[in-house]
């Protein structure tokens, strides 16, 4: 069958395709109109043309083949038979479709490839052999496909590979061999692969990279090593990779990196060593890495930071060092990182960060020290980071804040703080920030907090309360935010709200007073559009008469429930109640104040 809008169908499906991999479509089909002049298609697949080139594509996916279709027809340009029952190929079964440039046979049961079962196949660009049962492939297998720029071999269960597999195949540029069941390669296995671009070697069983096996990828772009069973990286093993960009090694077993293991990697951009067992990095383990963007080393083991363990990183934007052993960092550790942006610390062992640990960093815009028990932070610790825009502490076990402890972050936009066991903040705690536009001090221990303590934070928009223990608020501790959008005081011990508390915060929009102690409340702000009033024992009594009929002419503001947010494939959907439930007078204890009659108040 042929039509004339075939080609604008199979255009989506080959996009969809790009963008899903080559698992996506199982058994997609492309919209087709019938058309008695096209070709003799077998009846259990769809033929179509394309609209722009005239090509035939043929689609035979999830068909529950156990045999290749008779009568494909021979101009046929991309051919699917993914998603099948294939457990053999037969000698010379695509002789006839010389101008074959796309076969997808991946997710059938092929456990091997006959010697000549890809004969004629001179001009396949394209071939797709991943999730079948392929144990092994003798060498010259692919003898036949010499034009081939992509192979994927992924997800079968190959345990070896042969010398001379790949041989003949100059324009290959994209070799996927991930979760397989490799354990070792031989030395010039890809051999004659000048062209490649794109190696993945992920999910396999490698221990060990000898010096010669990537011997010959010189226009190699990206390697991926990762979740294999690497113990070590041996000096001079990439040197033959000079134009390598990407190279993954995370999820492995490597506890030691030589020095010069990654020697002569002028053009690497990204190297991923997170979740292995690395202890320590010497002081030359990236020499020569000037191009280098992204450094992760998270999920390691690393007890400590020599200073100018990373000098030679001059252009490094971001470097991740989360979920080690790191207790301490010395002045200058990060010393030559100038271009650096993100540095995450999160989760180590930091009881101390001495002055001038962060010297040098004249652009980082992110620092993460959450999870960390720090024990002070001076005012000389951030002193130089002019550019920073967001400081994580959470869980930073700091107990106290002192004065300008923050000194030195001018710029300084969000500075989350939850569950960091502070107990006391000072006047000039927060000094300097000028800066900021959101505070999260959720979940500490504050019972207090000095009148002056959001002094010259005029461009705070979000500030965050909930969770602690405070029980009363200076009136006129909210005056400085005249730019206040979104302010949480749930969870606290509030009784009392001082009159005029928030008259001056014009744009605040989010107030939630839930879970405190209040018994009467007049809403003050005129722009409100949320306010979350639940967990509180209401006294229904004349003053509050404000608050119902507030509450009454603006559902939307005060709404009695919410649809919670629902994430995750097993998340049940559920809802926010905002009661405002009434604990006296005695005689509408229990109900909700909305739905308390007008006659109550008819005394008032």
């Amino acid at each position: 069958m042929a039509c004339s809008e075939g080609g604008l169908a199979l255009v989506a499906l080959l996009v969809s395709w790009a963008a899903l991999g080559p698992c996506g479509l199982g058994g997609a089909e492309p919209r087709v109109l019938a058309d008695t002049e096209g070709p003799q298609c077998p009846a259990i697949c769809i033929c179509s043309y394309e609209d722009d080139t005239g090509e035939l594509n043929v689609f035979c996916s999830s068909r529950n083949l156990t045999h290749l279709p008779i009568g494909i027809p021979d101009g046929t340009r991309a051919l699917w038979l993914d998603g099948n029952n294939l457990s053999s190929i037969p000698p010379a079964a695509f002789q006839n479709l010389s101008n074959l440039d796309f076969l997808n046979l991946q997710g059938n049961r092929l456990s091997g490839l006959e010697p000549q079962a890809l004969l004629g196949l001179q001009n396949l660009y394209h071939l797709h052999l991943e999730r079948n049962q392929l144990r092994s492939l003798a060498a010259g297998s692919f003898a036949h496909t010499r034009s081939l720029a992509s192979l994927s071999l992924g997800n079968n269960l190959l345990g070896r590979l042969e010398e001379g597999l790949f041989q003949g195949l100059p324009h290959l540029w994209d070799l996927n061999l991930g979760w397989n069941s490799l354990v070792v390669l031989p030395d010039k296995v890809f051999q004659g692969l000048g062209s490649l671009r794109e190696l993945v070697l992920a999910g396999n069983k490698l221990a060990y990279l000898q010096p010669a096996l990537f011997c010959g990828l010189g226009e190699l772009r990206e390697l991926d090593l990762s979740r294999n069973a690497l113990r070590s990286i041996k000096a001079s093993v990439f040197v033959q990779l000079p134009r390598l960009q990407k190279l993954h090694l995370d999820r492995n077993l490597i506890t030691a990196l030589a020095p010069g293991a990654f020697l002569g990697m002028r053009a690497l951009r990204w190297l991923d060593l997170s979740h292995n067992r690395v202890a320590s990095l010497p002081e030359d383990a990236f020499p020569g890495l000037l191009g280098l963007h992204v450094l992760r080393l998270a999920h390691n083991a690393i007890g400590s930071l020599r200073p100018r363990s990373f000098k030679d990183l001059h252009f490094l934007e971001e470097l991740q060092l989360g979920h080690n052993r790191i207790r301490q960092l010395a002045e200058k550790t990060f010393e030559g990182l100038g271009q650096l942006e993100v540095l995450t610390l999160n989760d180590n062992q930091i009881q101390e960060v001495k002055a001038g640990a962060f010297l040098g960093l004249f652009n980082v815009a992110v620092v993460n020290l959450s999870g960390n028990c720090l024990q002070t932070l001076s005012g000389q610790v951030f002193r130089g980071l002019a550019t920073l825009h967001s400081l994580h502490l959470e869980g930073s076990c700091l107990g106290r804040l002192g004065p300008q402890t923050f000194a030195g972050l001018s710029g300084l936009r969000r500075l989350f703080l939850k569950h960091s066991g502070i107990s006391s903040l000072e006047e000039q705690s927060l000094g300097g920030l000028h800066s900021l536009q959101e505070l999260d001090l959720t979940s500490n221990q504050l019972s207090h907090l000095p009148r002056g303590l959001f002094q010259g934070l005029s461009q705070l928009e979000y500030l965050l309360l909930s969770g602690n223990q405070l029980s009363a608020l200076p009136a006129d501790l909210l005056r400085p935010l005249q730019r206040a959008f979104w302010l949480d005081l749930s969870h606290n011990r509030l009784e009392v709200l001082p009159e005029g508390l928030f008259s001056t915060l014009g744009q605040l929009r989010y107030l939630s007073l839930r879970n405190n102690s209040l018994q009467t409340f007049l809403p003050q702000p005129p722009g409100l559009e949320r306010l979350w009033l639940e967990g509180n024992p209401w006294d229904c009594r004349c003053p509050l008469r404000a608050l119902r009929d507030f509450a009454l002419q603006n559902p939307s503001v005060v709404p009695r429930s919410v649809q919670a947010v629902c994430e995750g494939d097993d998340c049940q959907p559920g809802y926010t109640y905002n009661n405002i439930t009434c604990a006296s007078p005695a005689n509408v204890s229990g109900l909700d104040l909305r739905d308390v009659g007008e006659d109550h108040f008819a005394h008032c």
